[in-house]
Order: structure tokens, then sequence, then C-alpha cells
């Protein structure tokens, strides 16, 4: 599959949510309980079982990340654990990236927000700055309108700087592209179903 194919499968899956239903139906139909990482964890495990799902290809949650380029992984003063890394089955390429993260209108969930893109633009440089797609989601309450989103998102073009003063450039255009969903949750605290799945980007 190329990467229009790839990015195809994964709008229509969070449009239709055929194995939502069939893997997730604590997202889906059943629920699933706001405590702790639940939400977190059932999400970012949906991610990969869509990579899992897709011809050709495989997918694993919680990845250390080991910087192909060294050169730019020296500069770098966090390691990144992308809450999932898609691989080409024949050759074990990496073609995506993704995090799953919570979106508060809190300070310290948009730094939070803004950590996670970083995370992705930092683990698409150290798996040689080429794979073709990042899918950012992030999934909030029904009703909450997020804030600033655009400024968070323009850090994928943009890029930005470490701490340290090195600069992250964003990703290249010609190679890649970002995919950005917002995941609508519905219900309560008790009781949470994701079923609307938003494309911003």
């Amino acid at each position: 599959m190329d990467k229009e194919e790839i990015k195809e499968w994964i709008i229509q899956e969070f449009k239709n949510g055929k194995i939502r239903d069939t893997w997730f139906p604590m997202l889906s139909v059943s629920g699933v309980r706001d405590y702790s990482e639940t939400v977190h964890s059932t999400g970012l495990n949906y991610i990969t079982e869509i990579g899992r799902q897709l011809d050709g290809y495989t997918a694993v949650s919680e990845y250390p990340v080991y910087p192909i380029n060294g050169n730019f992984g020296h500069s770098i003063t966090r390691e990144v654990r992308p809450d999932s890394i898609w691989y080409d089955k024949e050759d074990l390429k990496p073609v995506l990236v993704s995090e799953f993260e919570r979106f508060e209108n809190s300070k310290a969930k948009n730094d939070k927000l803004r950590e996670k893109i970083e995370n992705l633009l930092i683990a698409y440089h150290q798996l040689g700055g080429n794979l073709p797609i990042i899918l950012f989601v992030y999934w909030s309450y029904s009703g909450i309108v997020p804030k600033d989103i655009e400024k968070y998102i323009s850090i994928f073009d943009e890029g930005f700087r470490l701490p340290n003063g090195i600069y992250i450039n964003g990703i290249n255009s010609f190679e890649s592209d970002y995919l950005v969903f917002q995941a609508v949750a519905k219900g309560n605290k008790e009781k949470l179903t994701i079923n609307q799945w938003i494309q911003v980007k």
C-alpha cells in the first residue's frame, strides 16, 4: 500500500468503526471507565490494532524509538515512546507514528498536548525523517471546544526548539503527511463511549 491508501484506511476505520466494534466494544458499545489511564490505554491499543489489521503491516504500542539517524539522536535530551508505531512487514521500515492524548482546556493539559506533538516530531526524525505518516489523535468530552489547537498542530509544519537550543525541523511535506483527529467521548466518567472521530487535518 502507498501513503494515500494507508491514510484512507485510517480515515475509513475511524468513520465506520469496524475494527473498533469488533475488538474494542468498550469504546463503541459498553463504555470504558475514565479512571487513571484507562481511556488512553484503550485508545492507543485501538490505533495499534488498526495497523495490525492492515495487510502487509504490523504495529506495536508504546515502543521506545532508537535513533536511525545517530547524529540527530545525540542532540535529543529526552527519550520518546510513541503510543503506536506501524511497520512494513517485509523490510520492517516504519510507516507511521501515533499519539493518543487527552485534551482539556487547561494549561497543564495544553503543555502535555504540546509535548506529545513535539515527541511525535522527534520520533519522526529519529526514525529517518521520511516515514509516510504521523497520526495525532486528541480525545475530549463532548461539548469541550479545543482552544488554540491549530497553534499546536502547526508544530508539525514549523518545528520547534528544544530547551537546549537545538531546533527540530517540521516534517518534509514532499515525503510525509500528518493526520489529526479529535475523538469525542460521550457519557460520564463511569461509562464513556468514543464513536465520533473527527478529522481535523
